[in-house]
């Protein structure tokens, strides 16, 4: 099975990446920066087939990162896919200078980074050591690799992937996100960033979910999906999507994004 390297300082983006590479039989493993990649590709305790990189980062950038595995014999030609949210010209003549493997856009979707992943993989495995200059790979083309199913409880089809997805970056970086939980339709936890939400939040999400979902159809003629729920100087949010349940909690002072 695959492993890939995930080198973001974004929580909701590792967590993205991490739930469609399970999606698609592939194991994963996530850093914050890019001097811990480093330290931990320098460790030899850890090998993976391909990395993940974000281009913009604290400290050192994805293009150095890119480099340093690029010029360093030992990694055998590793592949690495750089990742922005502005992938222009000058991007792209960067990640070709550093022999970068692909660059891919974010906000991504499971369409765009599989079969780029998978590509890349696929051609590794045909001819290590390849040269560095090669064309860059472009979110296209078809997988070449059969995904197999994930476990029970962690099947997300790419739709709604790409949906929760779309949450989840609506909170990255939030000042005031205490926690933040990730639930399919049977209460079975996907995701957790911390300890604030207790495990039976579960039942008040679908309680308050088809709650707001009966007002909804009563009053407007449609479903709500999202629903607020302030209590002294905090801020629950749940999101309801197709699956599964976000749940947010908001500190002191914050306010909750608009859908």
């Amino acid at each position: 099975m695959p492993e890939i390297l995930i080198v973001d300082d974004s929580i909701s983006v590792r967590r993205a990446l991490e739930i469609t590479l399970r999606n698609n039989a592939m194991q994963s493993r996530s850093t914050v920066s890019g001097e811990e990649a480093m330290e931990l590709l320098h460790s030899g305790a850890y090998q993976c087939d391909a990395m993940l990189v974000d281009v913009i980062m604290p400290g050192m950038s994805g293009i150095d990162v890119c480099r340093a595995v690029k010029a360093d014999g030992r990694y055998g030609g590793l592949p690495v896919i750089l990742m922005s949210g502005n992938v222009d010209d000058e991007i792209r003549s960067q990640a070709r200078e550093v022999g970068a493997d692909g660059v891919l856009r974010k906000p991504f979707r499971s369409e765009e980074l599989m079969p780029m992943v998978e590509g890349i993989l696929a051609r590794s495995g045909e001819t290590a050591g390849a040269d560095a200059g090669a064309p860059l790979e472009e979110p296209a083309g078809e997988a070449d690799v059969a995904a197999e199913p994930a476990p029970a409880g962690e099947r997300i089809q790419n739709a709604h992937l790409d949906a929760l997805n779309e949450v989840l970056q609506r909170y990255e970086d939030h000042p005031r996100m205490l926690d933040a939980v990730i639930l399919d339709r049977e209460g079975r936890p996907i995701r957790q960033t911390g300890t604030r939400l207790p495990e039976n939040i579960t039942t008040f999400a679908r309680f308050f979910t088809n709650t707001a979902g009966v007002l909804g159809q009563q009053m407007l003629g449609e479903a709500i999906q999202d629903v607020t729920i302030r209590y002294g100087a905090h801020e629950m949010v749940i999101h309801s999507l197709p699956g599964h349940f976000v749940i947010v909690l908001l500190g002191e002072g914050a306010h909750a994004l608009q859908a």
